[in-house]
């Protein structure tokens, strides 16, 4: 079977529609991803328009602006909810009706169908054109699946002006041939793009999940040695420990000690430099990992955290918890194993329980 154009149609529709499936059955999967059902409905239009319009490079009916450019406005709007960004701006709006109204407002001031089709085509152009600059403007800017979506939206831009090029008549029909390959390969690329763009934000999410403390939201300990891992130079390095917490436990609850343990970590981030790291070790006890700190610094930080934990009890329901924190402080070595550091910070730490409690000291 040759390269005909019902044939390419007919290709046409069947990888439209079966991308149209692929997001539509995720959609259904998950009601809450309505970026999935966008883009669904946008090869759907696809489809339908892929069968329905015979002038493929040619815009000679102003549903055939109206028609793609809603399918690339839909797949637009699917991008921003997917990157979680409001839905549409004004701009977008503009740029939505400009192949419409370019083929209307042409034809109404009594251009020729050539005139019209070159406007109503660098009009839709234009529109895929600024669909691809939103998306590498956006998100990570090194990510090979972004610019694969990109790249993909931007092929159709391209691809759409062809019939536009001075073509010898014999070659023409490769223009409209051109327009098929790249809409077929392109909306592959941008559903594999996505999809696989998706699983490795889900993979993300998971790997931060475990390398995250559930109830406080500050690293547990496998975080904190892979997030210290990136810097291996000098630190300083705080233990602490909330005191009596068994006490807490035992006269306010459960429910009462997790109050104090999120009151604990919000109370310490409030304090931390930009780049410092925080995690819940174990139990009540924390650790504190300040990157090229030295030791009189982390020491005052170490006594400022002190107080901010002693100097207001926590709130919890009708009663004041009132809370006292122990801190060991100890200096990594470039190049020294965060374990190390820890385990001399958490022997100054057994230091100030000994003495007393609600002190700091340093190793």
């Amino acid at each position: 079977m040759g390269l005909s154009i019902p044939t390419l149609q007919f290709t046409d529709f069947l990888v439209f529609a079966s991308c149209g499936a692929i997001f539509l059955c995720n959609g259904l999967l998950n009601r809450a991803r309505i970026y999935h059902l966008l883009f669904a409905a946008s090869f759907a239009v696809c489809a339908g328009m892929s069968v329905w319009f015979v002038d493929f490079g040619s815009y000679g009916s102003v549903w055939s602006p109206l028609g793609w450019s809603s399918a690339g406005a839909l797949f637009w709007i699917g991008l921003r909810l997917f990157d979680g960004r409001t839905a549409v701006t004004r701009p977008m709006l503009v740029i939505f009706v400009l192949p419409t109204a370019t083929h209307a407002v042409m034809t109404l001031a009594g251009a020729g169908p050539e005139a019209v089709n070159t406007g109503s085509t660098i009009a839709y152009a234009l529109h895929e054109a600024c669909n691809a600059l939103y998306v590498f403007r956006n998100g990570p800017v090194r990510s090979p699946l972004r610019r694969l979506i990109g790249g993909a939206l931007l092929a159709i831009a391209l691809a759409i002006c062809l019939p536009l090029l001075p073509w010898p008549e014999a070659s023409a029909r490769l223009a409209i041939v051109g327009i098929f390959v790249v809409d077929q390969v392109s909306s592959i690329v941008l559903t594999t793009s996505i999809l696989a763009l998706e699983a490795e934000r889900a993979h993300a999410a998971l790997r931060r999940m475990a390398r995250t403390d559930a109830l406080t939201g500050a690293l547990n300990r496998e975080g904190l040695a892979a997030a210290a891992e990136g810097d291996p130079g000098p630190a300083g390095v705080i233990v602490a420990d909330l005191d009596h917490f068994k006490s807490i436990n035992d006269r306010f609850g459960h429910a009462g000690g997790d109050a104090v343990l999120r009151e604990f970590t919000r109370r310490s981030a409030g304090l931390l430099p930009e780049g410092a790291l925080l995690a819940r070790l174990g139990g009540e006890e924390f650790g504190i990992v300040l990157p090229g700190h030295a030791p009189n610094a982390t020491a005052y930080l170490a006594e400022r955290l002190r107080h901010a934990v002693g100097a207001t009890p926590v709130p919890w329901r009708e009663a004041a918890i009132p809370v006292t924190v122990s801190v060991g402080v100890a200096r990594r070595a470039g190049g020294e194993s965060l374990h190390e550091a820890i385990d001399r910070a958490d022997r100054a730490l057994y230091v100030a329980k000994t003495a007393g409690r609600n002190r700091v000291r340093v190793a």
